[in-house]
């Protein structure tokens, strides 16, 4: 994905079609992989808009009042989400699709679904706003959907960034960190780790992970995995003072260590600005890590080859 990519995907025309969707005060997103992410990306821009996901068949075991349903299957041919919406459907609930096509476009259309038809061609994370902004219109928040329209940066010091932190990443198990107001921003790298570059990669957020995980970097830990690890802190000037202070001493404790620590700014612009600008600096990482491993950034044959043996 370039950046005039990238920006098409911001400013896609989007419509819902059949009708206009009623507020609800709650949102469940049934979504897998990819399609997964966009309910994440509404939290990260309004952290009070109540919304959660579904990463499994059928409907949450505790259904609550006054929520709407969104089934979201980028190819529209997720067995887990179609299960979601016809779960959704039986016990008529509220229920809107988004979707490019597949089985769950033909879903909406059959009984009459409010429905938002995106444009195909893209592997479903690299489509994380187009979703995002339909999902967005789904529930009534055209305002954040259109800032995600407006961001605009410079992608020459963007790719400049993603290099840098490419090659700090390179033969590496990178690491991912963030706290609770930008753990979704770490989730993402460890994604486009995962399936650009066919990379393992893993994420938590402080301070949970001073609890527990932190102590597997002990040096007394096996150095044929420890050695390997990079730690990409996400570090944001709206961060608790304590958790930042909490980050301070696990990158010196892991220096100490001879680990390699390196901080991932997240200043500056709005919520809708940093999250589009960092998506795209991990989404580039995950390229230049790809090229380096000379595998193809944009399949997922393994991922393919689970559904068809399915």
């Amino acid at each position: 994905m370039t950046y005039s990519e990238l920006r098409e995907l911001l400013t896609e025309k989007l419509i819902i079609k059949n009708s206009p969707i009623p507020h609800h005060t709650h949102v469940v997103v049934g979504g897998m992989g990819g399609s997964a992410l966009p309910a994440n990306a509404v939290r990260f821009l309004d952290s009070t808009i109540s919304i959660e996901t579904h990463r499994d068949y059928d409907l949450p075991e505790k259904l609550k009042t006054d929520t709407l349903y969104v089934a979201l299957s980028y190819s529209g041919n997720t067995e887990e989400t179609l299960s979601f919406a016809n779960a959704a459907l039986e016990k008529n609930l509220p229920l809107a699709v988004i979707t490019s096509g597949g089985a769950l476009l033909e879903f909406s259309e059959k009984h009459s679904l409010p429905y938002v038809c995106v444009s195909s061609n893209w592997q479903p994370r690299n489509a994380l706003f187009m979703q995002t902004r339909a999902l967005l219109m789904c529930i009534g928040r055209d305002d954040l959907s259109q800032e995600l329209s407006n961001v605009q940066f410079d992608d020459s010091l963007a790719e400049e960034e993603a290099l840098k932190l490419s090659e700090v990443l390179t033969d590496a198990l990178p690491v991912f960190y963030g706290t609770r107001l930008n753990g979704f921003l770490a989730y993402l790298g460890k994604i486009q780790c995962n399936e650009t570059a066919k990379m393992p990669a893993y994420t938590n957020i402080f301070p949970e992970m001073n609890h527990n995980e932190m102590q597997s970097f002990d040096s007394v830990a096996p150095e044929s995995v420890t050695s390997l690890v990079r730690f990409v802190l996400m570090r944001s000037t709206e961060d608790d003072a304590r958790v930042t202070r909490r980050m301070d001493v696990f990158a010196e404790l892991m220096k100490e260590r001879g680990r390699i620590v390196t901080d991932f700014p997240l200043s500056g612009g709005s919520r809708a600005e940093i999250l589009v600008r960092v998506s795209y600096i991990l989404h580039r990482v995950a390229v230049a890590l790809a090229v380096a491993r000379d595998v193809d950034p944009e399949t997922v044959p393994l991922v393919e080859s689970f559904k068809k043996r399915l």
